[in-house]
């Protein structure tokens, strides 16, 4: 991934190809999505562009040296959909449109009763209220009500797209309301010669039931944007920051790097920041997950968001604003369900020419019915019915839907999955492989033995490799400096440092050559281990992690180091071992100490002594050989393979670089969640194949009842209140089915 951003950003110099992020207002169905993708397709300078329904947004990738941003969005304009710059907020305009949709509804519902019980009357009662033409004409009048008060915005929009020569599902609403409306009127003034059926209370009902439908399905995408809006609150209004001793509430957004904050009992951590003074017990569950609170001391991190026990404690902010922990996720995981799952492409392609065909099919139908039955009122009420019934809306919803729940599920879990064609993807690995030291490990080295040959002592050992060694990030080396500190050790004057990455450390210290580090390093700089070899294998034995030390081409010292294995790790591996194909694990370390920790976990496979570019060419190769690789790993080593695998997981923990890298963040490191990502990516895909089936499955059978083909052997058919019923059903249902991801067992 950070190598493919590099790339991007290169390209983007060289070619002036700038990303578009748009929030789009306006779209009904995937056939609007489909139209405007098409639309922008054909525009001089545009490379790609993705539109999604269920976020309401779209990315325009185009050439600035051909195009401007504003021609991409006068385009949309003129397709008669709203268009700005900028991610939408999701979380508003759900809101918005859930507040619109049921003001609406309310409308049709109140015109809607009584223009049904007029038009049934006769039937429940066997009596008549008013004479054909008045009770006609009160239906008229109630129905051109109902389509021109609430249903306005759903015949506007599609007489806009018929200006523009194109069609959508309120296109097909449309079509068949007023079809019904004018039949009804032509019946109304025939009914003096003899009478003819009336659909006047159909044209009311479907705009009800489609506004019911619409409703429900605004009400269930704001539930299923719920991550969103649980991190949004999560953000405090409110700090308390301490400027000249003295205490001064003023607006979070207003606290800026550097500013010390005082957290009191039971308040939440302002921004992001790190305790200077006091201890703190945060409940941290809503940010990663973790349902147990945990103990932060002087100079631990806190999170922006996280609620404090009852000790209060000051801390100064380190990031703000956009750049806190926060803001990071809420932006990830909305970036993530603006992101189009593969899976998805085959229901945009239908999208993009069912109604058309839908359309065609009524026609077909009422042609059919008139050849038949000529004069017969089935043709008008099965072609009425067939429009109505096959709007596309829950096949354009059915994977969005799933993707935004399943990564809003993620996030609540600590896992925050960068897309939906990453979900999909991990619902495909059948490789894992594991860095070691941080990973598998706690990554908390601690030196357990320390051996010195010749006249150096130990403490003289410790001061001139904790000193080579502070020039280095590598978790070996801080474990050496953490304990040359707390031995209280001064450190040397170190020159001409050079790291070896996968090895060791070379430098001088004390205008003396040092090399620190693994044996390979000692047999490039062809020092001779003697009997310190032995010693320093009986150590890997053991599993522990050896560094020689070596000055002036003679060892003088050999530092053991341990790194404990994760406790949940050996369970991990076996629930993985038992889905994948094939777990492995790859270490820098040599290969008789990693071999002791791949004994301890289980591994069949592991790779050791690996520098941190061979990594990459091992993903590399598991991919050429056909396998589907999550590489999980934590440190800048592991970027280049958490880039090179199918799915890149970074431990939270981890190194900013890896976060990037990687297409899947862990926030807490717990290899636990793992396991979860993987149950929630199948669970999801199944939730996804399940909605397209249903939607396809609902088209195809529910367009031949309506058509009334099974009218003649069965008396089967669909009345255009029942099709407008069922099809707003299938949205509900599709949205409904996506929400059980929420509350899924993982």
């Amino acid at each position: 991934m950070l190598l493919r951003q590099i790339a991007i950003a290169y390209i983007r110099i060289v070619t002036k190809v700038e990303e578009l992020s748009l929030s789009i207002s306006g779209m009904h169905c995937a056939s609007c999505a489909a139209n405007i993708e098409r639309d922008l397709s054909t525009l001089d300078g545009v490379s790609t562009c993705r539109v999604n329904l269920a976020t309401r947004s779209a990315v325009v990738a185009y050439d600035r040296a051909r195009l401007d941003k504003q021609a991409v969005i006068d385009r949309i304009r003129k397709l008669g959909y709203g268009a700005a710059p900028g991610s939408p907020d999701v979380l508003s305009a759900n809101i918005e449109e859930e507040t619109a949709t049921r003001s609406r509804l309310v409308v049709a519902v109140v015109l809607a009763l009584p223009l049904v019980a007029v038009a049934m009357w006769h039937m429940v009662f066997d009596r008549t209220l008013f004479s054909p033409v008045v009770g006609g004409g009160i239906q008229a009048i109630l129905a051109a009500l109902v389509l021109l008060l609430p249903g306005r915005p759903i015949l506007a929009d599609a007489f806009n797209q018929a200006r523009h020569l194109r069609l959508n599902m309120n296109s097909l609403i449309a079509l068949g309301t007023l079809t019904a409306f004018g039949w009804s009127l032509y019946a109304l003034w025939r009914i003096a010669g003899g009478g003819e059926a009336l659909y006047f209370e159909s044209a009311g009902m479907i705009i009800t039931l489609i506004l019911l439908g619409r409703y429900l399905e605004a009400r269930a995408r704001r539930r299923a944007g719920g991550a969103i809006e649980e991190l949004v609150k999560l953000r405090p209004v409110k700090a308390t920051a301490i400027i000249n001793e003295v205490d001064v509430e003023v607006d979070a957004a207003a606290v800026q790097p550097g500013m010390i904050l005082l957290v009191r009992p039971g308040g939440k951590v302002p921004v992001d920041g790190e305790i200077i003074e006091g201890e703190a017990v945060l409940d941290e569950s809503l940010l990663t997950g973790e349902s147990l609170p945990v103990e932060r001391r002087t100079g631990a991190a806190v999170i922006g968001g996280s609620v404090n026990g009852n000790t209060p404690f000051k801390m100064r902010a380190t990031a703000t604003g956009e750049d806190c922990f926060v803001a990071g996720v809420i932006r990830l995981v909305s970036e993530a369900q603006a992101r189009k799952a593969p899976v998805q492409k085959l229901a945009d392609r239908v999208a993009s020419v069912f109604v058309p065909v839908v359309l065609g099919l009524a026609v077909i139908t009422g042609l059919i019915w008139w050849w038949l039955a000529p004069g017969a009122a089935m043709g008008v009420r099965s072609m009425i019915a067939v429009l109505i019934i096959a709007c596309p809306c829950a096949l354009g919803l059915a994977t969005p839907a799933a993707v935004l729940v399943g990564t809003g599920r993620a996030a609540r879990e600590g896992i925050v999955i960068k897309g939906g064609d990453i979900l999909e993807k991990l619902a495909t690995i059948d490789t894992v492989v594991f860095d070691k030291t941080g990973t598998l490990t706690k990554g908390q080295l601690e030196i357990v033995k320390v051996r010195t040959f010749g006249q150096v002592s130990e403490q003289n050992l410790i001061r001139m490799v904790g000193s080579i060694e502070s020039q280095s990030e590598h978790p070996v080396a801080k474990a050496i400096v953490r304990y040359m500190r707390q031995r209280q050790i001064q450190s040397a004057v170190v020159r001409n440092v050079e790291a070896r990455p996968g090895f060791g450390m070379v430098g001088e210290c004390d205008s003396r050559r040092l090399v620190v580090g693994s044996r390979g390093l000692l047999d490039q700089e062809q020092v001779t281990l003697g009997p310190t070899l032995r010693q320093g294998e009986k150590e890997m034995e053991g599993g522990r992690t050896v560094v020689f030390v070596a000055r002036d081409g003679q060892v003088v010292g050999l530092l053991s180091l341990a790194d404990q294995v994760r406790g949940d790790a050996r369970e991990v591996v076996d629930l993985l071992k038992a889905r994948a194909q094939r777990v492995t694990m790859i270490s820098g370390d040599n290969r008789t100490t990693a071999a002791g920790v791949a004994r301890s976990l289980g591994l069949d496979h592991f790779e050791a002594e690996i520098r941190p570019e061979q990594k990459k060419l091992i993903v590399e190769s598991y991919r050429r050989a056909g396998y589907q690789v999550a590489m999980v790993g934590d440190g800048i080593n592991d970027a280049p393979a958490l880039a090179a695998a199918t799915v890149g997981v970074a431990i939270g923990s981890g190194t900013a670089v890896a976060i990037e890298a990687a297409d899947v963040v862990l926030v807490r490191s717990e290899l636990n969640a793992v396991v979860r990502m993987f149950n929630l990516a199948i669970q999801s895909m199944r939730t996804i194949r399940q909605n397209l089936f249903w939607a396809f499955f609902y088209n195809v059978v529910a367009i031949p009842v309506a058509a009334g083909l099974f009218y003649p052997v069965a008396g089967l058919t669909l009345s255009p209140v029942l099709a407008a019923l069922a099809m707003s059903l299938s949205s509900v249902f599709v949205v409904s089915n996506s929400l059980r991801l929420g509350r899924a067992d993982l």
